[in-house]
This record gives structure tokens, C-alpha cells and sequence, in this order.
């Protein structure tokens, strides 16, 4: 199981992803040859706009989008290398106040069991 946690002002957010699942869309996107450092941005932004939306204001290509962009995210993070910010396992992001960046921090590290 894969979790990456988001954190915008006062709304907090989980999002759990199998291995299979997850395993399948890393695939399709190493596949398709994807610019990480443009796919993490992209990322960030959707899982930003999903957050600020409504459970009932989501439809089946918001769920898509969101699905595959934690899985990437996962991915991107547990994958640097280690002097470059390499995070095992899950995935905490925390917006700042202003909503113009992220903290990622490592779950392990800050959300006990």
C-alpha cells in the first residue's frame, strides 16, 4: 500500500493506492518517456485544486488525475537519489500558507502509526 497525505490550511487529506495499481501506472508512465520535473509540478497542482474541491464536486477524470498523480508522487520521492531528498516510503506534503509551495516530508517522520 501506498499513502501520500496532503495538508492545505485546516483540510487534511489521505490517499491510500495499492502496489498493483500503483505498479501499473508507473509503468504506463515510464513507458511514455514523461518529463519527471514537469509531471511533479503538474502533480502538485491537481492534488492542490482536488483538495480545495468538495467530495460531491468530483468527477471520474478528477478521481483519474488524482490517482495518478499520487502515484507519481510516491514514485518521484521514494525514488531521488539520497543526497537529493529521497523520502522511504510514504509521502507527507504540506502547503504553505500562501499556497505557493510544498513541504514533502517522510510520513514515517511525522505521523505516528
Amino acid at each position: 500500500m501506498k499513502t501520500v497525505y496532503f495538508k492545505s490550511g485546516e483540510a487534511e487529506w489521505k490517499y491510500e493506492l495499492d502496489d498493483e495499481e500503483h505498479d501499473s501506472i508507473i509503468r504506463g508512465i515510464l513507458e511514455d518517456g514523461t518529463d519527471f520535473e514537469e509531471m511533479l509540478d503538474e502533480s502538485l497542482e491537481i492534488l492542490r485544486d482536488i483538495s480545495a474541491m468538495d467530495e460531491d464536486e468530483l468527477d471520474e477524470d478528477d478521481q483519474i488525475d488524482q490517482t495518478i498523480s499520487v502515484s507519481f508522487i510516491w514514485h518521484y520521492f521514494n525514488n531521488l537519489p539520497a543526497d537529493k531528498g529521497r523520502i522511504e516510503g510514504d509521502v507527507v506534503l504540506v502547503e504553505d500558507e500562501d499556497g505557493t509551495s510544498v513541504t514533502v516530508l517522510a510520513a514515517k517522520d511525522v505521523i505516528e502509526e
